[in-house]
This record gives C-alpha cells, sequence and structure tokens, in this order.
C-alpha cells in the first residue's frame, strides 16, 4: 500500500503544530484547572440558595397585612431586607446558620424583586 505524496508533510506540520501549541498553552497559563470552576460552582450555589430565600421572602410579604417598604437604600429598609434574608435563608444540614454570602444575596435579590 502506497500513501499518497503529502501525507508525510501533513503528518509533520500536524505534530509540529501540536507540540508548538502545547508549549505556548502551558508557558501562557492556558490550562483550564478544578480551582477556577470550583469558583463557579460556589457562586452558583449560592445564587440558588438566595434565589429561594428571595422567593419566600417575597411569599411572606405578599401575605402580610402591613408589607413592609423594602425598596431603596435607606437604612430601614435595608435592616428590614436583611432581617427578611435572615430569617427565610435555609441553613444546609451540617451548618448551624445560613452562609452569609447567601443572606447578603438574598437581601440584594429582595430590593431588586419588590
Amino acid at each position: 500500500m502506497t500513501l499518497p505524496k503529502m501525507t508525510s508533510p501533513f503528518l509533520l506540520g500536524a505534530g509540529t503544530g501540536a507540540f508548538v501549541l502545547a508549549v505556548l498553552a502551558f508557558s501562557n497559563n492556558w490550562v483550564v484547572s478544578a480551582n477556577t470552576n470550583q469558583s463557579d460552582v460556589q457562586d452558583a450555589r449560592i445564587n440558588a440558595q438566595a434565589s429561594i430565600c428571595a422567593a419566600r421572602a417575597v411569599d411572606h410579604v405578599k401575605k402580610m397585612a402591613n408589607a413592609p417598604d423594602l425598596q431603596g437604600y435607606q437604612s430601614e429598609a435595608r435592616a428590614v431586607r436583611e432581617g427578611l434574608a435572615k430569617d427565610f435563608a435555609t441553613a444546609l444540614p451540617g451548618a448551624s446558620e445560613p452562609e452569609s454570602g447567601v443572606v447578603s444575596a438574598c437581601a440584594q435579590m429582595l430590593n431588586r424583586d419588590l
């Protein structure tokens, strides 16, 4: 069996290109590691918990007769949002209280949702 004339130069070019690309990737830190993915997972977990907290708090506020004003950045509205976030954020199994990042994200969502 004979190979076409351009097979050797093609394979030599492909091998050289792969080698050069690997050298460039490692020398410029173009490596995907688990640490970058880990922070994305942490952010997604906090956002999911905060979304549940905000939905529960919004439902509670809508059922109240005298619903407090949660909009804005006045100290009263901020204190009410943080209180609701602390009340409706759920601590995961093994934790005594909800994470502070979840409470903070929930309070920010309450400012947008209502």
